[in-house]
């Protein structure tokens, strides 16, 4: 993620500095005079740029989400099963981390601090909660509240990653261990949907999902808007 901040000249510099300062050292333990310090200007010409060490956080924070939020919808619309696209998020975030620890590492320490200052459509539940929906009525999902498969699969992709570099023992391979998570994604997604097939789940009066997380007419209308405005961005990528 950091080729994002690569093109802005000085302000991506400042932006750099203090990715790699929030990742190493924490938000609340940088300063202003640290940033500046490690990006080799003065703190006048930061102030320049930016307010202070809070805003910078959060177009860092917000810059690094929109990417993602981008390249799990291209993802969520793949011509394949349900579960496979979730275990294909999941290597796409698992090879992110690999590759850029400092950018992922910052954004699952930070999100609880900017996560509510998003709007809605910079995140990427709705493409999961899509996805998983689909699944649900294809039956290659159980029928569960939404909310709790999101729950249940963000927790399984994310908290390996924020434990990882905590463990002293032995640890395999990246590579064996993002597979490792994608076999319990389909253990747990997979069997769901296996054990409704050849079932009267659903014939038996049951909804695939809830009234409550279920999407109503104005719901669809807003997934159709968002799907445009993310094929527009495929279409102006295309042409850059």
């Amino acid at each position: 993620m950091k080729e994002l901040f690569e093109t802005e000249g000085k302000k991506g510099q400042l932006l750099l500095a203090s990715l790699a300062l929030f990742s190493s050292e924490g938000f609340d333990r940088v300063s202003v005079r640290d940033i500046a310090k490690r990006a080799g200007v003065s703190e006048a010409a930061l102030y320049k740029h930016f307010s202070g060490k809070e805003e910078m956080a959060l177009y860092i924070f917000r810059k690094i989400i929109n990417e993602y939020t981008f390249q799990v919808s291209r993802i969520a619309r793949e011509p394949v099963s349900a579960v496979e696209r979730l275990c294909r998020i999941q290597k796409y975030t698992y090879s992110l981390y690999r590759d850029d620890p400092e950018s992922v590492g910052f954004v699952l320490l930070s999100q609880y601090q900017f996560w509510d200052r998003l709007d809605d459509a910079e995140k990427p539940h709705f493409w999961l909660r899509m996805l998983l929906e689909e699944g649900i009525v294809r039956r290659e999902i159980a029928p569960k509240p939404v909310y709790l498969w999101i729950s249940l699969y963000s927790g399984l992709i994310f908290e390996p990653l924020i434990q990882y570099r905590y463990f002293f023992d032995e640890m395999p391979s990246w590579e064996i261990f993002s597979e490792e998570v994608s076999e319990s994604i389909r253990s747990l997604f997979g069997s769901s949907g296996r054990l409704l097939s050849g079932s009267n789940f659903f014939e038996s009066g049951h909804r695939p999902y809830s009234d409550e997380f279920s999407m109503g007419e104005d719901s669809n209308r807003e997934s159709l808007s968002f799907g445009r405005v993310m094929n527009d961005k495929e279409k102006a990528g295309g042409e850059e």
